[in-house]
């Protein structure tokens, strides 16, 4: 039995007022988050339910995404085991990294040192999408990023999950590829987690981390509702 004192709520807000995604070059249409009703609770000799319909990305808010989503043939979602999903995670404190600023091999040790065991799930905190202003090209530009030595810094511990709380499509200046982060971890089959937040109300060293993913068929990515448990 996993014992707690407090559920923590991670996951970001999906509120078609205030979520935004950018839409780069090779998308076939643009879909951000939206929400309507598709039937009233006073329909005429209907049944007296109302019913809302969703159109989004798998991608928006807090979601996992499986290796497909950047490896073509890649593992997907409904391929996961669901216990990589709940588990034991550790946080790595890079506020000192806002705005803009690298976050190196070296941050990655002197934050986690030894705390940092093979099977963690590893969480960055910056508390940047505490204040999510809907995706502006101010917030991806204040993001940290992770270098090319801190993202094999990841692969290296062995964590199974890394989590962020701040854009990570944000990139090493000259890496050779973009993404390089996201990208470098699904091909080592490591799970990312994007769009958290409330990471500063996390106050174990080490906590569980539930994150589980619909079971989506031929899927490279799911929402999620991302909690510690504390």
């Amino acid at each position: 039995m996993i014992q707690y004192g407090k559920i923590v709520d991670i996951s970001l807000e999906l509120d078609p007022k205030n979520f935004g995604m950018r839409t780069p070059a090779g998308f076939k249409k643009d879909m951000q988050f939206e929400m309507e009703v598709i039937k009233e609770h006073d329909a005429p000799g209907g049944a007296g339910q109302i019913v809302r319909g969703v159109h989004m990305r798998l991608h928006a808010g807090s979601h996992v995404d499986a290796p497909e989503h950047n490896v073509r043939g890649g593992t997907q979602i409904h391929q996961l085991p669901l216990d990589l999903f709940i588990g034991d995670a550790v946080i790595a404190d890079f506020r000192h990294k806002l705005p803009s600023k690298a976050i190196t091999e070296k941050d990655m040790e002197n934050s986690l040192g030894n705390r940092i065991r093979k099977g963690d799930r590893l969480l960055l905190r910056t508390d940047h999408n505490n204040t999510y202003d809907g995706g502006s090209e101010k917030w991806m530009v204040e993001s940290p990023y992770l270098t090319i030595g801190a993202t094999m810094w990841c692969i290296d511990k062995g964590v199974v999950i890394v989590g962020y709380d701040f854009y990570h499509g944000n990139d090493e200046p000259n890496a050779p590829r973009t993404f390089h982060n996201s990208r470098t971890l699904s091909e080592h089959g490591i799970i990312t987690m994007p769009y958290l937040k409330n990471l500063d109300r996390i106050e174990k060293e080490r906590f569980t981390l539930i994150g589980l993913p619909l079971n989506l068929i031929g899927a490279e990515a799911s929402p999620i509702r991302a909690v510690a448990l504390c």
